[in-house]
C-alpha cells in the first residue's frame, strides 16, 4: 500500500496545542472536510488517497524524536476534492474524510509489495541496499516491533518498522526521504537474505533513541 506523508495538517480550532490536547479531539473524521500540505504534486481530483497521519509533536518533528507517538499514528483514506494549489514550496490539497484507522492494525494484515530502495555501486559493479550505506542509525522498540531510522550522506532519510517472528525479519513499513523525493509504502512481507542482512547490519549499529518531549496527549 502506497501511502501519502503530508508535510503538515490543519490545527484544529478550539484545541489549545500548548497543552494537553486530547486525541479524540484532533483525529479526522470520516465525513470532514479538511486539507493538508504536501512537498510533492501527484494526486488528483476524485482520487482516494491513503495519507499517513502524526500526533502533532511527530507531525514537525519526526517519529526518531518521540518512538512513542509511532502507535499512536494513524491510516487516512480520504477522497480529494480539489486540485493542488502551490503556497510556496507545498502543495495543498483538500479532502473528504472516508476513514482514519490506527496503523498498527494495517501493518499486520495488509500485504506489502515494497522492497528496500537499491542503488548501482558503480566501483564494485553490484547492487546494493541504500540501507548499506547509513551513516548513522538509531532504533527503538514499540509495541512488539522495532522501529529503525537512518542517514546517509547522500541526504537520505530512511525509516523501517520491522517485526522479527521464530528468527525470519518481516517489513511492515518503509519511508525514504531524500532532496530528490520520497515515499512512503506500509504492508507486511518477509524481508529477502540480502535485505535483511543490512537491516540487522542498521540495528547492530543504531543508538537507542527515547522520547524527548513530555507526554502531551490523551484519551
Amino acid at each position: 500500500m502506497r501511502i501519502h506523508c503530508p508535510e503538515s495538517w490543519p490545527q484544529v480550532p478550539g484545541v489549545d496545542y500548548s497543552s494537553e490536547i486530547s486525541m479524540a479531539a484532533i483525529l479526522p473524521q470520516a465525513g470532514q472536510q479538511t486539507y493538508a500540505f504536501f512537498g510533492t504534486d501527484a494526486l488528483q481530483v476524485d482520487e482516494i488517497a491513503n495519507i499517513l497521519w502524526k500526533p502533532p509533536f511527530t507531525a514537525i518533528n519526526g517519529w526518531s524524536e518521540q518512538p512513542a507517538e509511532i502507535v499512536m499514528s494513524y491510516i487516512v483514506a480520504a477522497k480529494v476534492t480539489r486540485a493542488s494549489e502551490r503556497h510556496h514550496f507545498q502543495y495543498r490539497y483538500d479532502f473528504e474524510v472516508i476513514s482514519c484507522e490506527p496503523m498498527f492494525p494495517k501493518l499486520r494484515t495488509v500485504r506489502g509489495d515494497w522492497t528496500l530502495e537499491e542503488y548501482l555501486d558503480t566501483l564494485q559493479n553490484r547492487t546494493c541496499f541504500l540501507w548499506e550505506e547509513a551513516s548513522w542509525c538509531g532504533s527503538a522498540d514499540v509495541d512488539g516491533l522495532k522501529y529503525i531510522c537512518a542517514h546517509t550522506s547522500t541526504e537520505s532519510h530512511m525509516e523501517l518498522l520491522v517485526e522479527e517472528i521464530d528468527g525470519d525479519m518481516f517489513g511492515l513499513l518503509s519511508t525514504h526521504i531524500d532532496p530528490g523525493g520520497e515515499y512512503c509504502y506500509l504492508g507486511r512481507r518477509k524481508f529477502s537474505k540480502h535485505e535483511e542482512t543490512a537491516v540487522r547490519k542498521a540495528i547492530d549499529q543504531a543508538a537507542q533513541l527515547v522520547d524527548t518531549y513530555k507526554k502531551y496527549l490523551i484519551d
